[in-house]
């Protein structure tokens, strides 16, 4: 809706100012859209629309000092609420359990005070001026008298003050928002079991029974609610996937076990939204396995790799792959330091597998590159390597580093 104001001298100065904030509302969101990346908090209103395992909520849900929410399902709203009270936050996922709405709270009731970054870096009690000094002029609630709004195309933020003190944000995600978030809600979303097979036996709406799909491709036998697989139960399908363990709203939701047998791998641990997320293990026939943090199905976070005997990965992972700090053994020694892709890459020490030689220095995708201190049975030298290659030792003249 848009509001046409007619100029006249009483309220020139008003539509001047409104004209001013608006220009700086503007302003203030392109900067925010351009720098929000640079920032090493996370910018909630980002969050809106993204699925509930996303790595970027992931990532706040770590920093938070509650590890079990309280969890509530409004079926009629088709709600799935979290309550983080040592955090003073609750997050609200719609049917596609992607995040449409976020509160965060000072403190008081059963909710403690949320102290990560709010939203045009507010502090709790501050004034409405104060807040607006940030966000540009906001605009009035028809709704409650002591909210004032900030409006975009991808979400509206509701300011609650109390004695003109702010304690109490909300932060909506639009239907716009929702829809351009289509693809990664996609991304994030795994097998979902909806009751739309045939009824085998017992109580498939709030008790325990069992459903077919396809005329056998797929059995699931255990807990219902609200009409969908939820609590304990077992499913099996005709290409020899079992599962057996917890669901939630129709997916693999908690701590459970599953078999792959066209896939031939074996996992223990926990799921949300039917893909590996937390912690857990897997393990293949020709001894390979990892146990660690997993994101989305992807090895994420810190965890050890075995890929045989004789080599072993203990450290941070991302992408599927050795990257961060971390340790790796090998039948030739041991290689400490920072990884990349699955390479050695920055500084590290490796060492051989006696301990006789240790070497200190600069790996570039792998190979050795750059200066290196070299222990050799305790023996201290200097090595200059290129791409692997040592081509200088002893002593090393600074002139001939540029040769």
């Amino acid at each position: 809706m848009r509001l046409n104001y007619v100029l006249n001298p009483q309220i020139d100065t008003f539509v001047l100012r409104m004209i001013r904030a608006t220009r700086l509302k503007i302003i203030l969101l392109t900067l925010s859209l351009i720098f929000s990346s640079l920032s090493y908090g996370i910018e909630l209103e980002q969050l809106m629309g993204l699925p509930y395992n996303s790595p970027t909520i992931s990532e706040l849900r770590d920093n938070f000092e509650t590890k079990k929410p309280v969890e509530s399902f409004l079926p009629f709203l088709k709600v799935y609420k979290l309550d983080y009270l040592e955090d003073g936050i609750f997050m609200e996922y719609n049917s596609d359990i992607s995040l449409y709405r976020i509160a965060l709270f000072d403190s008081g009731h059963s909710y403690k005070s949320y102290r990560l970054k709010l939203p045009f870096d507010a502090k709790w009690g501050m004034s409405l001026e104060q807040v607006e000094d940030n966000s540009g002029m906001l605009e009035f609630s028809d709704q409650n008298i002591y909210i004032r709004k900030y409006s975009t195309e991808q979400y509206v933020i509701d300011f609650y003050f109390e004695d003109n003190k702010l304690n109490h944000i909300k932060i909506t995600a639009t239907l716009q928002t929702l829809k351009d978030k289509t693809k990664e809600v996609l991304q994030g979303t795994g097998l979902r079991l909806i009751p739309n097979g045939t009824v085998k036996e017992g109580n498939v709406l709030d008790g325990n029974g069992t459903m077919v799909w396809r005329d056998g491709a797929a059995i699931y036998k255990g807990d219902w609610s609200y009409g969908l697989p939820h609590g304990r139960g077992e499913y099996i399908d005709t290409f020899g996937n079992k599962y057996a363990g917890e669901f939630k709203l129709g997916f693999f939701w908690g701590q459970g076990d599953f078999y792959s047998k066209s896939l031939d791998y074996s996992y223990s641990g926990n799921y949300a939204m039917s893909m590996r997320q937390d912690s857990g293990s897997i393990s293949y026939p020709n001894n390979t396995s990892y146990s660690g943090s997993w994101v989305q199905d992807i090895m994420s976070g810190s965890g050890t790799y075995v890929r045989g005997d004789a080599y072993i990965y203990r450290g941070e992972m991302k992408n599927n792959a050795f990257n961060g700090k971390g340790a790796l053994q090998t039948p030739d020694g041991y290689i400490t330091g920072e990884f990349k892709d699955g390479k050695p890459h920055g500084t590290c020490t490796q060492t051989v597998i006696d301990g006789s030689i240790m070497l200190v220095g600069h790996f570039e995708n792998g190979l050795k590159d750059g200066k290196f201190k070299v222990s050799t049975y305790g023996i201290e030298s200097d090595v200059v390597y290129e791409k692997n290659i040592q081509i200088t030792t002893g002593p090393i003249d600074p002139k001939d580093l540029n040769k």
